[in-house]
């Protein structure tokens, strides 16, 4: 066997760490709760991609016929557990989408979203839509054994994302500079948080857009040309796969960790390596940035 499944289980569980990490982390940080939510389930996503390789690794280990797996028909319940993987590597593309435009969305009335609660309407019917489209892809693909249109799915959910959040950006960008000294801190805030994750996202959505491709590029190859492969390049194309996809996960959330200034706040402070934060008063005149940038800081911290 090219690469032993012993191998995915421990880059698994070295991979699956920033992401637990990642999702605590969140839970601690001042974010939104929508934003936190759709943080939160695309770890679990992330996560779910994670499990399912180990799974997928497991069957093979006491299969009559050895490690190799044959192609996606072989193990016998290969098929099944592909589509499962196709359920929540497309379900995780879809969060990082749902991340970007609720980022868009919270500009628009920044005063009144920053005091909001939860959407829960909006938040289950797209974690519902998520998964039943990652469902659909993933028995459109290796139960109905359409593939090549099942990969070309992937391929616009995730070049959707990477085009809505460039877009996000901008706009926000934009938005916080025209609200400067117009409108309440709240607002400003907000804005200036929306505007923080959609660009501590862009490299990750940019740097996992290029993993992923490596990924697609090596599904294309194969079920272009299936019928040329034995079980050994098989397994080598296999391993190619799903050690990007893994790498993938672990990338994008260790990634989104450095990138964000109150992520990392919350990390340092959770291993101790951060003092708890002390307001100063001084009895001076501040500038309105000062103003602003010690509110947003009470605020990051609350």
């Amino acid at each position: 066997y090219p690469v032993h499944p012993l191998f995915f289980f421990v880059h698994s569980t070295l991979c699956s760490i920033p992401i637990v990490v990642l999702l605590i982390a969140t839970q601690k940080c001042a974010l939104h709760p929508n934003c936190r939510y759709l943080i939160s389930f695309w770890c679990i996503s992330l996560l779910g991609v994670l499990v399912n390789i180990v799974m997928l690794n497991a069957q093979t280990m006491n299969y009559e016929k050895g490690f190799i797996p044959r192609g996606i028909l072989d193990p016998p319940l290969r098929p099944h557990f592909l589509a499962i993987h196709s359920m929540t590597y497309a379900s995780s593309s879809c969060f990082e989408m749902f991340i970007a435009f609720e980022r868009i969305l919270s500009t628009r009335r920044p005063h009144v979203y920053h005091l909001s609660r939860e959407n829960w309407t909006a938040l289950i019917s797209l974690t519902i839509f998520a998964y039943s489209l990652g469902s659909f892809i993933g028995y459109f693909i290796y139960i109905a054994g359409h593939h090549i249109l099942g990969v070309l799915i992937y391929n616009t959910i995730d070049l959707s994302t990477l085009v809505i959040n460039t877009i996000g950006i901008r706009y926000c960008k934009r938005r916080y500079d025209s609200l400067y000294a117009k409108a309440s801190l709240n607002a400003r805030y907000q804005v200036f948080e929306a505007y923080e994750m959609a660009r501590a996202m862009h490299p990750i959505y940019f740097g996992s857009f290029v993993l992923k491709g490596i990924g697609m590029a090596i599904a294309y190859v194969y079920f272009l040309m299936m019928s040329f492969f034995d079980g050994r390049l098989y397994a080598l194309m296999d391993f190619g796969y799903f050690a990007v996809h893994a790498f993938n996960c672990a990338f994008s959330s260790a990634f989104l960790m450095y990138q964000h200034k109150s992520l990392r706040k919350s990390i340092l402070t959770m291993v101790g390596s951060k003092s708890h934060f002390r307001a100063v008063i001084k009895i001076a005149h501040s500038s309105t940035t000062d103003t602003t940038d010690k509110y947003f800081t009470m605020l990051e911290n609350s």
